[in-house]
């Protein structure tokens, strides 16, 4: 998208950063930041190859693309110490961002405030019986793969390379949900600076309910500058993607359903992210499909993915982060996309990918137009490997016994904004009518994965009221000044 194009998309978005602050607090703590840390503060410029363009550019989604005052790049856990509390000081409004892979407008970015860019702290620890390893909050996951799987060991971390450590504060889909659950239920530690300028390492067993509020609460509590993850063995994956045309997609959509309601429940050590593509008015299947074993074909379980008639297929062993980096580069960058869980129903997984299609092709005039489906399960097993490491916030634990929780991720990007005002508002009914057709069938779980949502999802709110509640109470504990949802507007936001 250009730049250009943005304020008419954001504007049908319907978005605004909470305030437009332009006051002199805001010009007053980026001074004291340049002061007290020097070489880490860069204030707003015209050029196009500043550290402060690039940094405020560095995003998945051009919905990010905001106007900080300035831009802060700490280096370690002690400058975001000093930084936060400057920021409460001083009442500055700020933005937090570890990979920038958030759709979000303002959620990881800012106008007219302080953008805190995490990419600098990088840095990776492992501890010494190799069971869990440290990673700063400004890596990407095929960053940490390269130094784990160097090792011999994986971490239940993102599926594409670019994304970043915040994915855990979320959820996390990985290519070992099946088998450890989620990857916010495999981080043994957050080291997280509160709103006093204090930093907690939050565990199972000190500060524990923060653990757990971390644990699918986003950036409601404080700044994670490092995230202590649980190790696995690893000798690498066999997996690749097979991408099958339009005549296929009916068997596609067979194998899909199979995957959640069987294959993914059965087999433990084997990974599918089922996935439709829609470009050049056009829809095609594009699904990556591992075995997180140590062999040279796929198992019995997957082979039904390699019986469908297909156009290519990258099936290798490898290591995870070379399947990581091979996916990115096979998925464009995102505009906007829509999530809801639902309990699978093979009749209606099959009618909303024909309802998509059909919205698909109804913007196939728009130029650049793309859409993408995917569907993930979450199992009975990845479920209870959450209660068994404590639980999570994330209120899936309510779902009805033995059954999979599927997760439907849907996405567009398109060219030029003047286009939003066509696309945008036939998205938001689209989408919608999906999400109460699942209600009528009596199959839609209040379940919203802080990953995929959209802007105006109320995610938090999906976890259920007990959890909310006790979010609320870890809240007011370690922020009674409420720092982190005055300040710290963007994204899904605890209500107060």
């Amino acid at each position: 998208m250009h730049a250009g194009s943005l304020a008419s998309v954001l504007t049908l978005l319907g978005v605004v950063t909470a305030l437009s602050y332009q006051d002199a607090a805001v010009t007053q703590c980026c001074s004291q930041l340049a002061a007290q840390l020097p070489n880490t503060t860069f204030s707003r410029d015209v050029s196009n190859s500043s550290i402060y363009y690039k940094t405020k550019t560095s995003f998945w989604s051009a919905t990010e693309w905001l106007n900080p005052t300035c831009v802060f790049l700490p280096a370690r856990t002690a400058d975001v110490e000093i930084a936060v509390s400057i920021f409460t000081a001083n009442e500055c409004p700020f933005a937090i961002r570890g990979g920038g892979h958030s759709a979000i407008r303002a959620a990881a970015n800012i106008d007219d405030g302080i953008l805190v860019s995490m990419k600098i702290i990088k840095d990776i620890t492992f501890s010494n019986d190799i069971a869990t390893v440290s990673v700063g909050a400004g890596l990407t996951w095929a960053e940490v793969y390269e130094a784990t799987e160097a090792r011999g060991y994986m971490v239940v971390a993102g599926r594409f390379g670019t994304v970043g450590t915040g994915l855990v504060l979320g959820a996390g889909f990985s290519y070992l949900n099946n088998r450890h659950g989620l990857g916010a239920d495999n981080v043994a530690g957050h080291n997280v600076i509160l709103a006093n300028g204090t930093t907690v390492f939050a565990n199972a067993t000190h500060y524990s309910d923060l653990h757990w509020a971390l644990k699918g609460g986003g950036n409601n509590f404080g700044v994670v500058s490092h995230y202590e993850l649980v190790l696995y063995p690893s000798y690498g994956c066999f997996g690749g993607r097979f991408t099958y045309p339009h005549s296929s997609i009916e068997a596609v959509k067979k194998a899909i359903y199979e995957y959640h309601v069987k294959t993914a429940i059965e087999d433990k050590d084997v990974h599918v992210l089922p996935t439709y593509v829609f470009a050049d008015n056009t829809t095609y299947g594009y699904t990556p499909v591992v075995s997180n074993r140590n062999v040279t074909s796929l198992p019995e379980s997957l082979r039904a993915w390699s019986e469908i008639p297909h156009t290519n297929e990258t099936l290798k062993l490898r290591k995870y982060g070379n399947l990581a980096n091979e996916l990115v580069a096979g998925f464009p960058d995102g505009q906007s996309h829509y999530t809801f869980t639902v309990y699978p129903d093979q009749a209606f997984f099959s009618e909303l990918f024909d309802l998509w299609e059909k919205f698909c092709v109804s913007m196939a005039h728009i130029g650049g137009f793309n859409g993408l489906h995917t569907v993930t399960p979450i199992t009975p097993h990845a479920i209870a490997e959450g209660i068994r490491r404590g639980h999570n916030a994330l209120g899936i634990g309510q779902a009805k016994p033995n059954t999979t929780l599927s997760v439907f991720y849907l996405g567009i990007i398109f060219n030029n904004g003047a286009d939003s005002e066509e696309v945008f508002p036939a998205w938001e009914i689209f989408v919608r009518t999906l999400q109460v057709r699942a209600s009528v069938l009596g199959i839609l779980f209040p379940y919203i994965m802080m990953n995929y949502s959209d802007h105006n999802q109320q995610v938090l709110q999906s976890y259920g009221e007990r959890n909310v509640k006790r979010l609320q109470t870890v809240q007011r504990r370690y922020g009674p000044s409420l720092v982190f949802q005055r300040l710290v507007t963007g994204g899904q936001k605890l209500q107060l």
